[in-house]
């Protein structure tokens, strides 16, 4: 057998050249869903995921009254779960998921629309006051081409925010993004558990005059 076989090429170009480069590492639709099952994101409701779920939901709602939102990844609906006490006259949440969008249409939640779709391809018709990816752009093949890739569904004035936990190669995955979007603020907040997250407020670089 050829040990230099095409799959293990590409795994092994993809270890050792795409992702130091800040490349993600794409997720299957199936195994999402088995995870969902098994219970293995239910993590996302509890109590060690609160403080950076906070810090989000504090940001969006200093910065912009009434809003339209846009949750990429919302997989189960733990952030929109988080937002209902506060003011926003849309959200939608949008996932790879088939079983994550079903447990957050189970949750019932006021203003709320959840919809499959993988956001490497899916796009929306509509503008929003904030696009949130939420602990998923280390699932995009190209974490910066993919916050670019919404920008024109950003309305005037609009932000993007981004929570991206620290493992692997966060670092360059936010290089990645800033060559495109630039940062107006930023916090790292970490758990009891060690675990540690980067939350930024961005935006698109002006046009020059």
């Amino acid at each position: 057998m050829n040990p230099f076989r095409p799959g293990l090429l590409a795994r092994l170009r993809r270890k050792f050249l795409l992702e130091p480069a800040g490349f993600g590492r794409p997720v299957n639709q199936a195994a999402v869903d088995g995870e969902y099952r098994s219970g293995a994101w239910a993590h996302f409701h509890q109590l060690p995921e609160l403080p950076r779920q906070s810090v989000i939901v504090g940001y969006v709602t200093q910065l912009h009254a009434n809003p339209a939102i846009l949750d990429l990844g919302c997989g189960s609906g733990r952030l929109a779960q988080l937002f209902q006490p506060h003011p926003f006259r849309r959200y939608l949440g949008v996932d790879l998921s088939p079983e994550g969008i079903r447990m957050a249409r189970a949750l019932n939640l006021r203003e709320c629309e959840f919809a499959e779709g993988n956001f490497e391809t899916w796009r929306p018709a509509e503008k929003f006051d904030v696009i949130i990816f939420s602990e998923c752009i280390g699932y995009a093949h190209d974490p910066g081409a993919l916050v670019a890739a919404f920008l024109p569904a950003l309305a005037p004035g609009g932000t993007v925010v981004i929570s991206h936990f620290r493992f692997g190669h966060w670092a360059a995955h936010w290089r990645r993004v800033e060559q495109h979007v630039s940062a107006f603020e930023a916090t790292t907040v970490a758990n009891a558990r060690g675990q540690t997250w980067d939350i930024r407020l961005l935006r698109p670089p002006a046009s020059p005059a």
